[in-house]
């Protein structure tokens, strides 16, 4: 008698992770990966990098920037410089969904 065995292909989602601001309005890249904001989901590790990658090498324009700025604004929020902005880009992350580090740690 044969036993046939059921393949599950396990697909994990890969989030562009985007570091949290501070309380002095920059981006603080050294917080637990758990306080960084989920982005788009992607398919792939390679789908994500290439999207980061792309997201780095076309920053933001003056025009987007502004429009960016504008909404924060009306949302009651202080938005974040250029420079800040580009850094939080830049300082982003491909993570898979299933990465320990984005449970956040009980405290005891």
């Amino acid at each position: 008698m044969k036993t046939h065995h059921a393949t599950t292909l396990a697909i994990v989602v890969w989030y562009l992770m985007i570091p949290p601001i501070g309380a002095d309005n920059k981006v603080d890249t050294h917080a637990p990966l758990s306080q960084w904001r989920r982005g788009v989901g992607f398919e792939s590790e390679k789908d994500c990098d290439d999207s980061l990658k792309d997201a780095i090498q076309n920053p933001m324009t003056p025009a987007e920037y502004q429009a960016a700025a504008q909404a924060t604004k009306k949302a009651k929020m202080k938005p974040l410089s250029m420079s800040e902005m580009t850094k939080r880009t830049a300082e982003s992350q491909c993570v898979a969904a299933d990465d320990p580090r984005l449970k956040a740690k009980v405290k005891k």
